[in-house]
């Protein structure tokens, strides 16, 4: 059945049937069975397919739209009995009261994700390219779209600018959703999509409403009643601003922190989100323009936002979107196509992409981005969506949008978003900008050089070991340091990722941030002089924590990340440690705290045993360097235990001759100093090994140990086996870390940068570039 064709309604008593009939004359005579079927259909099709689309990283969306089609008039529906029961106009009726209270709940949410004053801080690159995304391929698109008419003979009038403007549209939330499943949210390219996608959803949708008030000025044709019908918009806009919205604050406010807001308060919301669709209604107005505004007006609360996409999200998800697909796939039907329709169709669709990734890849490369981003941002920004479909399906419904042309804007959008999820894939590798052309290691550092320092903190109780470490490190006149703080949060979902910047003068945050800046403040202005500190705040999913990580020590032109270590970290924060060490273009240190350096707190009295275990290696030169800028402290007393092969296996001749010069320098430098020692033992096995560290452990405060060491080595042999925590730490911090060990000193352990590559990169001019988009 066509969409556009009218729909004769029929008032009839409605029976609930005690028992479900499977076989009757007349498949009419059904009312509630086909509801039940259509909706367990499809969402067992979707998760079919959703499972087969697993391994490919496909987008969800794509198989929700696949599972519509798979019940539309092109496949299932075709056969005529499986049509008329499964779209008999009385269970249609009831189907799509279900799927009106969906496009509530879903405009609702979707709006509720919606950020404006994002749009405020967006940079010159985001705005020119969202603006252009739109301008160009709708101007273009619109003017081909006359000729084609002509050309194909097709009678064509209206649609044939709506399909111009829908094809055009870049939607913020497929943007969103794409860049999530690519795990690229907080990535540059990420952020500056969103950026982009934020301007050009605002502008296009801004055009659409004043030419939908155009029409509806033309319909009325009168100056007042076009003044009235905005003016009947006024009480709901009131009502959601200033009773809605304050109720909202004071639930937030009766909330207590970390808990999940009341059931009672999710069923209050739920009802105002009716209660704006009603009045919308009853004011002579769209039924969604209440929730769109009520969403918009929600407070930008993390903790209720994320409450409701989880809470109401899920219903919606698992029952009102499967119904808005059943009326997506009954209005699929790709046999009413003609070669004219589809051939029409495909090369509008075809000039709108063409002209949009055009006019990004120009704009991009003019503020020179390298065209591989450039490339990657223009396929992300022609993605299409959920709410792509939800545009069309509003245009087949209420604009006069043809069923032929439905069918094939739909099934194009799918194939959009599963090419544009591949490309994306192998063109664009946010860590290939992490690869250092110069070596950022703490050795390179001269000690009478200034050390950047990035110090990331995953949570409150790791301040006060972090500005230990880093008092530790001896800030001097002559070599001071700049510590670059990074507070790393969990991106909460259905929020946008985010990157706060924190003025140390200024301080107003609240809650635990503010602890944290107060702190840091402190250790720099005991310090003053010495100290130069930046206090930042990432919210990121854990999936890409790593990138706000190395993108600063790119920005600071870091030499070393120091990482606090937990045994009982979750997976998740593991594997953030875990990204960091093998991504990170500087050098990594890992910081295992057993809470004896939390009393050492801004004490300027700082009192520390430091042992440095040396058993060779590029890591273990790194830790050496790194103790040597310590051995400078005053209330340091530094030891080097450095532990000898008896059969001196060593083959690699470059490697011996770099471990014995290091050494050799360090003991010149430290040769008259009483407070550093240096030992050597000799060990047979690995057995030896453990024995000396345990021996000594305990008569220090923390030890330093390199994360890489040979596996061949003697000193070694036989600890592989020693690891507890997938050996994040290396064999011996792996060692000293277990449980077993009982080893009350902290431990430091390094990793020298991992690699380095000589050559200039030719993309460190975009870096900058989009440094005016955070």
């Amino acid at each position: 059945m066509s969409q556009n064709s009218t729909t004769e309604l029929v008032c009839e008593a409605f029976e609930a049937h005690k028992k479900i009939r499977f076989k009757h004359e007349d498949e009419n005579h059904f009312s509630f069975s086909p509801v039940l079927v259509q909706i367990g259909l499809v969402t067992l099709l979707k998760t079919f397919f959703q499972f087969l689309l697993v391994p490919f990283g496909q987008q969800r969306f794509v198989s929700e739209i696949l599972g519509g089609i798979a019940i539309s008039p092109s496949f299932l529906g075709h056969i005529e009995r499986i049509n008329r029961y499964l779209f008999a106009p009385k269970s249609m009726m009831i189907l799509d009261t279900f799927e009106v209270f969906g496009l509530v709940f879903i405009l609702f949410l979707l709006s509720l994700r919606l950020d404006i004053t994002v749009v405020k801080k967006c940079g010159k690159l985001a705005v020119v390219i969202g603006l252009a995304s739109f301008v160009v391929p709708t101007v273009i698109t619109t003017l081909m779209a006359s000729y084609l008419r002509g050309f194909f003979k097709l009678e064509l009038h209206e649609e044939v600018h709506v399909m111009a403007v829908i094809t055009s549209i870049t939607s913020f939330h497929v943007v969103f959703s794409i860049l999530e499943d690519l795990k690229l949210l907080n990535s540059e390219l990420g952020r500056l999509a969103l950026s982009s996608s934020m301007v050009s959803g605002l502008f296009s949708w801004s055009f659409i409403v004043f030419f939908a008030y155009l029409k509806e000025a033309s319909r009325l044709g009168s100056k007042k009643g076009i003044l009235l019908a905005q003016i009947t918009r006024i009480p709901t806009v009131m009502i959601i601003v200033f009773a809605f919205r304050p109720m909202m604050w004071w639930m937030v406010r009766r909330t207590p922190e970390g808990q999940p807001l009341k059931q009672s308060y999710i069923l209050i919301i739920s009802t105002m989100v009716l209660f704006c669709g009603f009045l919308g209604e009853i004011n002579g107005h769209h039924f969604l323009f209440g929730p769109a505004v009520l969403g918009l007006a929600t407070p930008d609360n993390p903790h209720l936002n994320s409450c409701l996409m989880e809470k109401i999200g899920t219903f919606v998800n698992s029952f009102l979107v499967p119904c808005f697909l059943v009326d997506v796939g009954r209005g699929i039907n790709l046999f009413h196509a003609t070669f004219k329709h589809v051939a029409f169709a495909l090369m509008l669709i075809f000039i709108s992409t063409l002209t949009k990734l055009s006019a990004i890849i120009a704009t991009s490369l003019y503020y020179k981005m390298p065209f591989r981003d450039a490339l990657s941002l223009g396929l992300i920004l022609n993605c299409k969506g959920f709410v792509d479909t939800l545009l069309y399906n509003a245009a087949n419904k209420f604009v006069g949008l043809k069923t032929e042309f439905f069918s094939i804007l739909v099934v194009t959008a799918m194939l959009q978003s599963v090419f544009v999820t591949l490309l994306v894939r192998l063109l664009y590798d946010p860590s290939r900008r992490y690869i250092a052309y110069k070596p950022r290691t703490i050795q390179n550092t001269g000690l009478r050089s200034e050390l950047q320092i990035v110090a990331c903190l995953h949570q409150q109780d790791d301040v006060r070991s972090i500005i230990n470490v880093l008092e530790a490190t001896n800030p001097t006149r002559a070599s001071p340091i700049a510590v670059n703080v990074l507070n790393l949060k969990k991106l909460i979902e259905g929020t946008l990722p985010l990157f706060i910047s924190h003025s140390l003068n200024n301080i107003s945050s609240a809650g635990k941030i503010d602890i944290v800046s107060n702190a840091f403040h402190q250790f720099e202005q005991q310090n003053q002089g010495l100290v130069t500190v930046q206090c930042f705040t990432s919210f990121a999913p854990y999936a890409t924590m790593h990138d706000d990580v190395c993108t600063m020590v790119l920005e600071k032109s870091a030499s070393l990340v120091i990482v606090p270590f937990q045994r009982y970290d979750s997976p998740s924060m593991r594997a953030v440690n875990r990204n960091i060490l093998v991504k990170a273009p500087c050098s990594v240190a890992l910081l295992v705290n057993r809470g004896n350096l939390d009393r050492y707190i801004l004490s300027g009295r700082l009192t520390m045993k430091v042992c440095v275990v040396f058993i060779g290696g590029a890591d273990d030169r790194e830790t050496l360097a790194y103790a040597q800028r310590m051995s400078g402290h005053p209330n340091i007393r530094l030891t080097v235990l450095r532990l000898v092969s008896v059969d001196h296996t060593l083959t690699d001749l470059i490697e011996k001759r770099r471990n014995s010069n290091m050494i050799n320098e360090f003991r010149l430098n430290n040769n008259d100093c009483p407070r550093v020692s240096y030992k050597e033992e000799m060990v047979k096995h690995g057995n030896d090994t453990v024995r000396l560290l345990g021996a000594m452990c305990n008569d220090f405060d923390l030890i330093m140990v390199g994360r890489r060491h040979d596996p061949d080595s003697t000193q070694l042999i036989g600890l592989s086996e020693w690891g507890e925590i997938d050996q994040d730490l290396g064999v011996i911090g792996d060692i000293m870390a277990s449980k077993d060990f009982e080893c009350k000193a902290s431990i430091l352990v390094v990793q020298q940068q991992a690699s380095v590559v000589v050559e200039m990169i030719q993309n460190q001019k975009y870096i900058s570039i989009y440094n005016s988009d955070r």
